[in-house]
């Protein structure tokens, strides 16, 4: 069994794509949050600037309980990561862990990745774990998702180890 894992919350497939390129290069398991209720695309955005969370399927957090390597990725909704990643990190017991954090985001400029990156190491640090890299990509535009052509050769290069 793997000591590694991918957790990813994805709304239009982008983060998703991102996510099992990376668990299929590291042999890494993958788990996907899943909200209990599906929020419209204006209700969720509130719901990231209040930083609010998500009540999720299962309990996703147990899957990183025996891992020593967490990959954890999110989309960027109006400059904040996402209710379910709040709801992962409230739970997550990340002790000892290292992880690495990515996000997508719809601006290509990025310019929100440096705050959001700062916000979710604080959370992963807070937990216990420790923050290994980050990695910032450029999505799509909200309900879209992103070519898998358009950010393979970035994420294929990131150094995780």
């Amino acid at each position: 069994m793997s000591n590694k894992v991918v957790v990813f919350f994805s709304r239009n497939g982008s983060t998703r794509g991102v996510a099992k390129l990376l668990a299929a290069r590291l042999d890494a398991e993958l788990i996907e949050l899943k909200p209990l209720k599906k929020t419209g695309f204006l209700r969720s955005g509130y719901m990231a600037v209040k930083k609010k969370r998500a009540e999720l399927e299962g309990d996703p957090w147990q899957a990183c309980t025996e891992k020593d390597l967490l990959i954890l990725g999110t989309p960027v909704w109006a400059g904040n990561g996402t209710p379910a990643i709040n709801s992962f990190l409230d739970k997550a017991d990340l002790k000892g862990k290292r992880v690495f954090l990515f996000t997508l985001q719809a601006d290509p400029g990025m310019e929100k990745a440096p705050a959001i990156l700062s916000y979710l190491s604080r959370r992963v640090e807070t937990a216990g774990g420790e923050v290994s890299g980050t990695l910032s990509l450029h999505g799509a535009s909200p309900g879209k998702t992103a070519e898998e052509a358009q950010y393979k050769e970035i994420v294929d290069s990131w150094d995780i180890n």
